[in-house]
């Protein structure tokens, strides 16, 4: 999955009409302190898990697209005081669902998701609007499908909003869907943050599966690397009376795990997860999990708890979970803060085929990224810098002008000077 744009109609003090075209692969924010570089890399976590739910006090309007192969995705979500009426002549039937959100001080904003989801092969295409009092689909310009809802809007991701469409509508259509649901549903990529937020997260992290009519469902949107759940089932239907599991480095030898180890030069790494809660698969099961701990062993044979980690210890290690649990997406904030340089360069070897939204003041990142194109250097860079529109300030974000990219490309491509030091030679960062 891809997102190929943004545009910001409204969104907190950035330009209005603001429109970017990302690359499929690295896009590197670029700017000062202060210049929206941070508030950019969580819209686009915002947008990619699609989940609005950090701004239901806030008017926004945000347009967005996302690809998949054979599937292209619009989305425009906003939260504002007026919003379009409804145009659909099917009337909506009701439903018993109940508010998420205790009633509270009425902000006058009307929540409104408008999604076109479109196929290529056969062409379909499916679209859905749902407001403040229910949903509407329609599958090829026919109504399929509507509801009236009692219900807070944007506490329910546009993934949960198609999950629910899904149980209505031709099961042709829905088996089509069934491909981007399964990819979407725990789809919540957060900010990796400059600091320790994520190596904190891991410890702190609560997990669970639950069958449902014999299927297993896993229950709480944080990323896990993607092998886990699979091997968390296994384990404790291996041995449903234990307390922890527990996970060698050499067991996984593409496992998070297993690259740690090995990059920080340690003689072996052990993984160990509480189970904190067990019902029987059978009949409706659940098993809960948490407490991640680690224990590592140095050459020497000294023992090192996680606590003992040094800072840029924790920090390649929760980034090599975090990519672990990103298959698709990275949204990197100083990524090379407290690394070492070898690290650096190791850890954006990790990133990948994934589309990477890195955000960096050191210049260590930039030092390796080779661009083939000037198009694709075009959209891999994003300035970010004040802007003034009808006499107000705003923070700015675009790409750089074609003449811009071209003479950047011309440098670059030779090879002599990394990205970073040819930046600093034109002005840009």
């Amino acid at each position: 999955m891809k997102l190929t744009r943004l545009t910001v109609h409204r969104y907190r003090g950035v330009a209005p009409g603001t429109e970017l075209t990302p690359s499929p692969s690295l896009n590197l924010l670029l700017g000062a302190n202060g210049t929206g570089r941070t508030t950019l890399l969580e819209l686009f976590s915002t947008v990619i898990g699609s989940d609005f739910a950090s701004l239901i006090h806030e008017p926004f309007a945000l347009e967005y697209e996302l690809a998949l192969p054979g599937l292209k995705l619009h989305v425009y979500a906003r939260n504002e005081s007026e919003v379009p009426p409804r145009q659909e002549a099917l009337a909506r039937q009701g439903a018993g669902l109940l508010p998420m959100r205790a009633a509270g001080a009425d902000t006058g904003l009307q929540p409104l998701i408008e999604l076109e989801l479109r196929w290529s092969s056969p062409s379909a295409r499916l679209v859905m609007r749902a407001d403040a009092e229910g949903i509407d689909c329609k599958v090829d310009g026919a109504p399929v499908w509507s509801r009236a809802m009692s219900w807070s809007l944007l506490d329910r991701s546009v993934w949960t909003l198609l999950f629910m469409t899904a149980q209505y509508i031709d099961a042709g259509v829905k088996e089509r869907l069934k491909p981007l649901l399964r990819r979407t549903f725990l789809l919540a990529p957060q900010r990796f943050d400059e600091m320790l937020g994520t190596f904190e997260r891991m410890s702190a992290m609560r997990y669970a599966m639950e069958v449902r009519d014999g299927e297993v469902f896993p229950l709480g949107l944080m990323a896990l690397p993607s092998w886990m759940p699979g091997w968390l089932k296994e384990r404790v239907e291996l041995e449903p009376d234990v307390d922890a599991l527990e996970l060698r480095h050499d067991a996984l030898e593409q496992g998070f795990l297993a690259r740690f180890v090995s990059l920080a030069d340690l003689e072996s790494g052990r993984l160990r997860v509480e189970v904190l809660e067990k019902r029987p698969f059978e009949n409706g099961g659940r098993v809960g999990f948490g407490g991640l701990a680690f224990q590592f062993v140095r050459r020497g044979g000294h023992s090192l708890s996680q606590a003992e980690l040094g800072f840029g210890q924790k920090r390649l290690l929760s980034l090599l979970y975090y990519l672990d649990g990103n298959e698709d997406f990275a949204i990197l904030d100083e990524p090379a803060n407290g690394l070492h340089p070898r690290w650096v360069e190791a850890s954006l070897r990790e990133l990948g085929g994934r589309q990477v939204f890195l955000a960096s003041q050191s210049p260590l990142p930039l030092e390796h990224p080779v661009f083939t194109s000037e198009e694709e250097l075009h959209a891999s860079l994003i300035f970010c810098g004040p802007v003034s529109q009808e006499g107000r300030e705003h923070l700015g974000w675009r790409h750089p002008s074609r003449q811009m990219a071209a003479s950047l490309f011309d440098a670059h491509r030779s090879g002599a000077r990394p990205l970073g030091a040819l930046l600093r030679e034109h002005g840009l960062w």
